[in-house]
This record gives C-alpha cells, sequence and structure tokens, in this order.
C-alpha cells in the first residue's frame, strides 16, 4: 500500500504509559506497511472484542482514505484529478483537504503549498532542476492553483498536486475520530501513524527523536506528556535526496523551489492531527522566528523548533508539556578508562541491522535485543531492545537471562518495536553504568523473536583497538546481512 506519505514526521515512541482506567485492559496492534510506513494502535477497552473493533475501524478507514489521496496509485481521486484537462467530481474528503491548503497557504503566505509534486518527484529521483527552469516552475507554483464548484473541481496549472502534508494529518484524525465514535468501549487510544501520533482519554508519554542523533537507541531530546492532542514531527534527518552527491532535505521552499535546510527538525503539539502535521511541515520551511510566530498566532499550538546548527527554540507552553529526563544514563556519562586503554578519540561501534519483510502469512513484527559481551562473555552492555509490551521481552530469552535481575536495563533501553527496513544502532564504548570500556574484543550478539516465526541469533567478534574495523553477520530467517563498524563518529 505505498503511497508516499511515510516519513512526514518522525517521533521515536516508546509503548505509550497510559494513566490507569478501572476495569479496563491496554490492547496494543501492530501493522506495517500503512500508507509506506508502520502503524501501532494502543487501545484501553473493556475487553478485547472492543479492542479488535477499534483496530478494524482504524484500519478500514486509513485505507478508505488511501484511495482518494494516495499519489501512487493511478486509480486514487487525487491521482485522477491531476490527469485531468477538465473538472472532475471530487469527494468530500477531497474538498476538505484542498480548502486546507488554500487557507494554510494564504495564513502563511504562500509558505505552505499542495502545488508542489513536479518537484518533489524530481527531488526523489534525484534530478537536480536547472536555475532558469526552476524559476519558471517556481512562477507557475506561485500564480497556479484549483476552483471548486460544488462538488467538482478543476485544476488549473501544470504543476502536479501533491497533498501528502495535509492528507497524512487528515487521515490520523479521521481514524480516530471513527474508532472514538464507534466504540464507546474503548475508554482511551493512542494511534502513531508514521511517527505522528494522536491520544484521546487517558494521558499518554511520546519521546521526541534528536533530528542530530536519529540512532535507534540515542537518548531524545524530551519526553511530553499529552492528553486528548496530537503530535507531528517534520524534518529531513530521516527522508532526505542525495542530489549531485549533495544531502537535501526532502521539504521544498515553494518560495525558491529548493530544499530547506535550516530547520533540522520541527515538533508541533495541536488540537487536530491536521493542524499538527501542516505547522510541522510549514515551521520547517519557514525561518524560526517565523515559525515562532505562527505558532504563537495559531490557538491551542505549540511546538520544538531544532536548528541545522542543534539550537533548540521552544514556543510558549511547550516546556509544560515536558517531564524530566534523568541524566545518569550510559552516554551522559564521561568516566573513561587508565591511559593507553581507551579507545582511540571520537571512535563508536555502529550496528546497521536489517529486518526484512516476510512474504506470506500474517507478519508479526519481531522483538530485537542487541548487546555486548567482553572477552570473558560477560555481558557489558545492553545497546537497545525493541518491544512493544514489556511482559513478551522474557522471549528473548538470551539476552532476558542477564537483565531479569535488574529492571533499570529494561527501562533504560526499551524503545518500540521497527517496522520492517534497515536501523541503526550505536555503542560508545561504556557499560551499563556509564563507565568507558578499555580497548579489546568484544562480542556483539543481535537476538530476534517474532511471533508466528523463527527465534534467531546473529554473533561476531570485533576487535576494538586503533584502527578501523568492518565486519558482517550473515542473514537468516528473520534478520537480512547485519554490518558493524568500528570507526570514528560521522
Amino acid at each position: 500500500m505505498r503511497t508516499g506519505l511515510a516519513g512526514l514526521g518522525a517521533i521515536v515512541a516508546g509503548t505509550p504509559s497510559f494513566a490507569s482506567a478501572t476495569a479496563c485492559e491496554q490492547f496494543s496492534f501492530h501493522h506495517d506497511h500503512i500508507l509506506g510506513t508502520a502503524l501501532d494502535l494502543w487501545v484501553t477497552a473493556t475487553d478485547r472484542k472492543a479492542a479488535e473493533q477499534a483496530e478494524g475501524i482504524a484500519l478500514d478507514e486509513i485505507e478508505r482514505l488511501r484511495c482518494i489521496f494516495s499519489t501512487y496509485d493511478n486509480e486514487s481521486e487525487l491521482s485522477r484529478l491531476n490527469r485531468a484537462n477538465d473538472a472532475v467530481w471530487a469527494s468530500d474528503e477531497l474538498i476538505d483537504v484542498l480548502r486546507q491548503y488554500e487557507t494554510w497557504t494564504q495564513l502563511t503566505q504562500g509558505a505552505f503549498s499542495g502545488q508542489l509534486g513536479e518537484l518533489i518527484a524530481r527531488q526523489q529521483h534525484g534530478i537536480n532542476v536547472p536555475s532558469t527552469q526552476l524559476a519558471d516552475m517556481v512562477g507557475e507554483i506561485q500564480h497556479s492553483g484549483w476552483r471548486i464548484e460544488g462538488s467538482l473541481v478543476t485544476r488549473f496549472s501544470g504543476q502536479q498536486l501533491n497533498l501528502n502534508s495535509a492528507a497524512k494529518g487528515f487521515i490520523l484524525q479521521n481514524a480516530a475520530n471513527r474508532v472514538r465514535n464507534a466504540i464507546p468501549a474503548a475508554s482511551s487510544l493512542v494511534l502513531n501513524l508514521g511517527g505522528d501520533l494522536i491520544g484521546f482519554g487517558s494521558s499518554f508519554l511520546v519521546a521526541v527523536q534528536n533530528p542530530h542523533r536519529p540512532e535507534e537507541n540515542s537518548r531524545p531530546l524530551t519526553v511530553l506528556r499529552l492528553h486528548d492532542v496530537s503530535v507531528a514531527t517534520s524534518g529531513g534527518y530521516q527522508r532526505f535526496a542525495n542530489i549531485d552527491g549533495e544531502r537535501h532535505s526532502h521539504l521544498i521552499d515553494p518560495a525558491s523551489g529548493r530544499s530547506a535546510d535550516a530547520i533540522a527538525g520541527a515538533t508541533v503539539v495541536a488540537p487536530d492531527s491536521v493542524t499538527a502535521n501542516i505547522l510541522a511541515t510549514t515551521i520547517c520551511v519557514l525561518s524560526h522566528e517565523e515559525g515562532l510566530r505562527l505558532i504563537a498566532e495559531t490557538p491551542g499550538t505549540s511546538c520544538l523548533i531544532v536548528r541545522a546548527n542543534g539550537e533548540c527554540l521552544r514556543s510558549a507552553g511547550f516546556a509544560a508539556l515536558e517531564l524530566p529526563i534523568s541524566a545518569d544514563t550510559p552516554e551522559e556519562k564521561q568516566e573513561a578508562p587508565k591511559t593507553g586503554d581507551a579507545w582511540p578519540a571520537d571512535y563508536r561501534v555502529a550496528i546497521h541491522i536489517e529486518l526484512p519483510t516476510i512474504a506470506g502469512g500474517k507478519y508479526r513484527r519481531p522483538y530485537v535485543a542487541v548487546w555486548i559481551e567482553n572477552s570473558g562473555g560477560k555481558s557489558v552492555r545492553s545497546v537497545t531492545v525493541w518491544g512493544n509490551d514489556r511482559k513478551w521481552l522474557k522471549d528473548l530469552s538470551i539476552w532476558w537471562k542477564f537483565v531479569k535481575d535488574d529492571q533499570t536495563l529494561v527501562r533504560a533501553v526499551t524503545r518500540a518495536t521497527r517496522s520492517p527496513g534497515k536501523y541503526e544502532v550505536v555503542w560508545d564504548g561504556k557499560d551499563d553504568k556509564g563507565e568507558a570500556l578499555p580497548k579489546g574484543t568484544y562480542t556483539i550478539k543481535v537476538e530476534v523473536h517474532r511471533e508466528h516465526g523463527k527465534h534467531l541469533t546473529q554473533i561476531g567478534k570485533l576487535e576494538c583497538g586503533d584502527k578501523p574495523v568492518k565486519i558482517t553477520l550473515e542473514k537468516n530467517a528473520e534478520t537480512g546481512t547485519t554490518t558493524i563498524d568500528f570507526g570514528k563518529k560521522k
């Protein structure tokens, strides 16, 4: 169901921590390849039947709206509108989103635009548009649009429409509303679609990824406690284009036609998902001063802006949503071993993991643990573990043997499970107490256990000495080839 909506925002979200709900139980569901990304749903309901009904309603609504807004489906309403030379019939949903673009294009003086389809397509293929041609395209964007007459829409521009920024929020909002209206037995819900979230009922926690440290196991910038709101994150650190050997954000400034690279990431909290997604995208195009001003002028919203130089800027009200993060995590401590034993300066271990798509059958996202053992076979560092439900972590039986008596290790490394794809986690050379380890030979272990699948482990020895080293671990039925690099930080 690839649609081109994947990766428009990126929030690292662990299993939501709900407030207690009387006579209710929390149920979690995961689905891969929904709108080209992953979907996680957590429902607090009176029974499993109600929770599964909520899951079905959410999936049905997402699929129904995919058939309207997909840019990859040639039979979607949007694709037909892009091909049409005359007026075409449009659903109420398509007209609603087009109206959102009309409103926000005016409010942002053109910084938010739905006329970027051709530029987005060229960027995705790594095509560098010549300056003269780009100037013509920008001029056309600024003087193009559509006309709505009842249920008929006429597009009067040569530019292809791409409505992803608002459509993803619209789909997320409608899916949550459908569940809320149809399932009164669902007392609370959090829906996470590719990193953008909406929740109602009990409060929930969300960890915000640092765009300058996007590795899977990196420390989050902050943690938010939210209630009956939506949150969206945008930025070019997860999705980007390589053009003529240079890396550029996937977000395009309509005023120049070029990538918007000054803002590394923007997280927006808003009353609804459409507003959150539109603002997160727009703030990455504007200057940080303009972005903060836009948030101040939009009731009920707040944001965190991370500039390309690393500076973090918070709007009024954002800090009130944040929870303190403990500073005693391993990567924050700076103790070093004796001189001569330490790793070379700025060296680290980067572990690249691939979870391939499993064709056929009922796919369940695997639980994954990565840890380090010293030359004596003793575990010295739990690098990361991915799992939606803590009670199933013990199924990672090898890893569980040494963490079951120290639950602080579980709290320190548990993340949401990941959809099939390629991921990077890093080890900074410290143990679980944050103390730097000496040079030497270490064993890297990757354990994967999937429901309706297999329980397998990859193991490799890595010499962490005075020079860069690279090893590979052979793929198996659950894991692709894992590459491990010991070298300088990127």
